[in-house]
């Protein structure tokens, strides 16, 4: 039977929709060839490769991220940045510190308005230790280089510190350099890895999930930060529909208008995930069938 590739996309807490595709696919018996994450997906991916059992890993999942160890974290770093606003990114989690007390002179001064450490906590906590080499299911992490301005896929070494990487919003937290690369997350140019997962596996269905916000309607854009912020949002969102074409299947949770940051009902997003999974499973069976 031919598998699927999977592209696990970003999403802060919305990567919880991954476990339950994940686990839906498990449960149908469908044989997962490779996965590339980015970002939420470079967390989720690490940890269900490791340990390929996503009903186990969704209950640790919400238990660790409902822990006072990881809420303490969160407190100290960007996750806490409120995302009310419509828009979300990097223009809008530094608007938001910003409008915390924090100031813009720590930009100009550090690579990230978080202080050092606060990323890897976080990552140590919900990743753990492990190897590529120690993953059952092959597994590969995409990030951007600043440096050389190109996408990255990263296939041995620590996890923790790939999916740093891949996690490493700019301007927000410090890039990671690795290998005389500098690092972070590549959201900006494609949330989802459709290419790194074609390439991965050529052979096999690619199967994108992508947990994003969908982009709505503004009546209104008063400010030249907001003009900047759209912007961004607009050209990410397009750049990640370009890159999405390429998949065979494209599976969109309903996480609804829920924020990166929104740590509230989380097991509520693992059902999301599995419900888009399910009605998703007679496209996917017939390009599974039409691989063959």
């Amino acid at each position: 039977m031919s598998g699927v590739s999977v592209a696990l996309g970003g999403g802060g807490s919305r990567g919880l929709a991954h476990i339950g595709a994940l686990q839906v696919l498990e449960e149908e018996g469908i044989e997962i060839h490779s996965v590339s994450g980015i970002s939420a997906g470079a967390i989720a991916g690490a940890r269900w490769c490791m340990d390929p059992d996503a009903a186990v890993l969704a209950l640790r999942a919400i238990e660790v991220m409902s822990s006072p160890e990881f809420r303490n974290i969160r407190l100290g770093g960007m996750m806490l940045a409120a995302a009310s606003d419509e828009d979300n990114g990097p223009f809008q989690a530094i608007r938001s510190l910003l409008r915390r007390g924090l100031h813009l002179a720590n930009l100009a001064r550090r690579p990230g308005v978080i202080e050092e450490g606060v990323l890897e906590q976080l990552i140590d906590i919900l990743v753990g230790v492990g190897d590529f080499k120690d993953c059952r299911v092959p597994f590969q992490v995409v990030a951007l280089d600043l440096l050389e301005a190109r996408m990255v896929t990263i296939k041995s070494g620590s996890l923790a510190e790939a999916v740093c990487a891949s996690s490493a919003i700019p301007g927000v937290f410090g890039a990671v350099e690795r290998e005389g690369m500098l690092l972070c997350d590549a959201g900006a140019v494609s949330s989802v890895p459709v290419v790194a997962a074609r390439a991965a596996s050529p052979d096999s269905v690619v199967l994108a999930i992508d947990p994003s916000r969908r982009l709505l309607p503004r009546k209104e854009i008063d400010t030249g930060m907001e003009s900047l912020q759209r912007i961004a949002t607009i050209t990410r969102n397009w750049l990640t529909e370009v890159e999405l074409e390429e998949a065979d299947i494209v599976v969109r949770p309903r996480v609804g208008q829920r924020t990166w940051v929104d740590m509230s009902n989380l097991s509520s997003i693992v059902e999301a995930g599995r419900d888009a999974m399910k009605q998703a499973l007679p496209q996917l069976h017939e390009a599974i069938v039409a691989h063959q």
